[in-house]
């Protein structure tokens, strides 16, 4: 409505002053009559501005000066006068920088109760350049006074040596070892045996050769070869060689990355009598990768392994992360590995085992465990351990039922356990060191046997030593040991009884070359029972003189 009024008002104006015109075009015509003319348009004009001259300019770079330019510089000399002179310097004489003389050399000699000689020495080159030979030969025995027969004897003797070159090393060595038993374990009141009918010997004969690389970097490629014979026999013509063979190989791919592989070749072959060979064999490859950062650590590898015409693909995997930096570590893992279950082996486990039986199988153990472990200021460290352990075709200990003073071993085929190992340690340099670690097994489920026979579930131990003016040197072992399922000629059971025993023993220094020691074990006198039927022997103490030269 707004823009029609507005349009009626132009309107209305605008025929206003059409009309204004004619009323005085009226006018004007009445006072004096116009001339007409007539105007022709002969061109439109329409003005232009001239096209401005544009110059066409063509860039160039300009030419390129190769002249070397001459440059004269001109330094002032600059003088500059101190007060102060500095005097000469005059090198003095160095004193002569030398290790201080080994006593290579050592005599232990001494005698205690259940007229027990000990004799103990060591024989070595010191240092040399090019090579490093040692022998050491050790001896003892005992004889029981409670109970008839509870003797022994221990010869130990081994030489060895080292051959440096610039790039390689050759170590070997040769050792006898003969230990001397008796089969003790017999009612003595209504038994008696002659000594030679109830003596058992062991006598071991080993020798190794092994070779090593002296690599100039930690990135260089490392071996070291070790080839190992052993001849083992006893004295009721049960003899068994073996020959063992491991080839380890190292090298570091990356800064913090290595790639290991070991070969393991254990064969054996047992004999006894005039009896058919049994051989037991054993061959593992190890190949393996390992990640070493600061505060972690990565062993991934498996184990292929060959025993008696069975193959076993066995993993070996092991982690340790730094939650706090030495201090808390957690360490976990998951390993399997086989434990050879030679008659030398087993015999040194229990050395009144009556042979082996037909038929024994290599025990494969599989273990789980998760801990943490670490360093606790400048003197304490602790290592703790749970684990699910497994034993397949594990021998178990058993008195023969024919006759009891005798072992004999039967094959479980599956037994289970879970582990907790713990251990503390304090060390104040060389002056004072305390440790005490313990093992508990609680075996949950085995397959083929009633009980877990001859195992004991409980192993604890206490060791302190401390050395006052480095003079006098003090030690005591307190350990604990529970007692262990045995099964009885009636195929009945029973367990023996737990026990503590401590072991303490002290040695003085005289001067440089002399020392005096002595030592007691079983201070409790407790007549515990390792083995059914075997009770240890009682108090008993050890002293003499040792020489070093």
């Amino acid at each position: 409505m707004n823009i029609l009024n507005i349009h009626r008002k132009r309107a209305f104006i605008i025929a206003g002053m059409c009309l204004t015109g004619i009323l005085h075009q009226q006018q004007a015509w009445a006072q004096e009559p116009l001339k007409q003319e007539t105007i022709d348009i002969i061109s439109t004009n329409q003005p232009k501005l001239r096209d401005a001259y544009k110059l066409n300019l063509t860039a160039s770079l300009p030419g390129v000066d190769t002249s070397r330019p001459v440059l004269k510089y001109q330094v002032p000399a600059l003088n500059l006068n101190f007060m102060y002179q500095a005097a000469p310097l005059k090198p003095l004489a160095l004193g002569k920088d030398s290790l201080s003389v080994l006593q290579n050399n050592f005599i232990k000699l001494g005698y205690g109760n259940y007229k027990t000689p000990y004799v103990q020495a060591g024989f070595g080159s010191g240092r040399k350049d090019l090579y490093n030979y040692g022998l050491f030969v050790n001896y003892t025995s005992s004889q029981g006074k409670e109970i008839s027969d509870q003797n022994y004897s221990t010869l130990n003797a081994l030489a060895s040596g080292s051959y440096l070159l610039p790039t390689m090393q050759v170590d070997a060595s040769i050792g006898y070892d003969r230990n001397t038993i008796h089969y003790y374990g017999y009612n003595h009141d209504s038994l008696k045996y002659d000594k030679k009918d109830v003596a058992q010997t062991f006598n071991t004969l080993t020798a190794q050769v092994g070779l090593k690389n002296r690599p100039q970097n930690d990135w260089a490629f490392q071996f070291q070869p070790t080839v190992k014979f052993i001849a083992f026999n006893d004295s009721y013509k049960r003899t068994e060689n073996t020959f063992i063979a491991k080839i380890p190989v190292r090298k570091q791919v990356f800064e913090d990355i290595f790639i290991k592989a070991e070969g393991v070749f254990d064969l054996s072959t047992y004999k006894q009598d005039n009896g058919r060979n049994i051989n037991n064999n054993v061959v593992a490859i190890h190949p393996s990768v390992d990640i070493i950062k600061p505060g972690f650590v990565l062993h991934a590898g498996v184990n292929p392994t060959w025993t008696n015409d069975k193959f076993y693909l066995l993993p070996d995997i092991v982690n340790e992360s730094h939650l706090v930096r030495k201090k808390l570590i957690l360490s976990s893992g998951w390993i399997s590995y086989f434990d050879k279950n030679s008659y030398r082996n087993l015999a040194n486990k229990n050395p009144f085992l009556n042979g082996l039986v037909d038929g024994i199988l290599n025990t494969r153990v599989e273990e789980k465990y998760t801990g943490i472990k670490g360093t606790l200021g400048g003197h304490f460290n602790y290592n703790t351990k749970f684990a699910s352990v497994t034993w397949y075709n594990m021998p178990l200990f058993v008195n023969d039922a024919a006759d009891t003073k005798y072992f004999t071993t039967r094959n479980e085929e599956q037994l289970r356990a879970f582990q907790l190992h713990a251990e503390v340690g304090y060390i104040e340099e060389e002056k004072f060191q305390a440790r005490v670690t313990f093992d508990w097994y609680n075996y949950n489920k085995q397959t083929t046997e009633v009980k877990p026979w001859h195992l004991p579930p409980f192993q604890g131990d206490l060791f302190v030593q401390y050395t006052l003016n480095k003079k006098l040197h003090l030690n005591a072992d307190l350990f604990a040991l529970s007692g262990s399922y045995y099964v009885l000629p009636s195929k009945d059971f029973g367990k023996t009884s737990g026990a503590w025993d401590m072991n303490a023993g002290a040695s003085y220094d005289i001067g440089k070359n002399f020392n005096l020691w002595l030592n007691a074990n079983n201070i409790f006198n407790s007549h515990y029972q390792r083995w059914y039927l075997y009770p240890t022997y009682g108090f008993n103490i050890v002293g003499g003189i040792m020489v070093k030269f």
